[in-house]
């Protein structure tokens, strides 16, 4: 069983208007929470910058770092999330990503998967919730293909 939560602190830069997520704009996060996998607890503790390629479209790269339980892992993943524009406030969003796991003393090992959710933006606050789910491409998988995680994001533009 796994259970994963996460809270990102996100600050956004460069952004024109206090509801839009413009081409341009970028972000940076912290990221802390944690994990259960068994018997083993883990604290989570990461960072990810984005950059807005297109209006309410990011790409990004992010790293987390997973202690307190053995093995240690780290964590590293590209993605790219659009940011639907239902609103002014109110935007629903859809991502990729890829991740490699580096799991101590084991090989490495790769995962692709989604993120879905929402997000609320209220300049200069930006609330954001949704799950996100990965697949492994070997055998060998840190967590099962079904479990998806939980996902909530906290941020202030400037």
């Amino acid at each position: 069983m796994k259970i994963i939560l996460f809270t990102t602190f996100l600050l956004l830069s460069n952004l024109t208007h206090s509801a839009s997520l413009t081409a341009g704009s970028k972000s940076v996060g912290i990221k802390l929470g944690g994990a259960s996998i068994g018997s083993e607890n883990y604290t989570i503790a990461g960072a990810s910058i984005n950059y807005f390629a297109l209006d309410n479209l990011a790409v990004g790269a992010a790293y987390e770092y997973w202690f307190s339980g053995k093995p240690t892992v780290s964590k590293a993943t590209v993605e790219s999330t659009y940011y639907i524009p239902a609103s002014a406030q109110f935007k629903p969003y859809v991502g990729l990503l890829y991740s490699r796991y580096f799991v101590e003393d084991n090989s490495d090992i790769d995962a692709y998967g989604y993120r879905v959710g929402i997000a609320y933006i209220n300049s200069p606050m930006f609330f954001s919730a949704g799950l996100r789910q990965e697949k492994y491409t070997s055998d060998r998988a840190i967590f099962s293909n079904e479990d998806a995680t939980g996902e909530f994001m906290i941020g202030f533009s400037f």
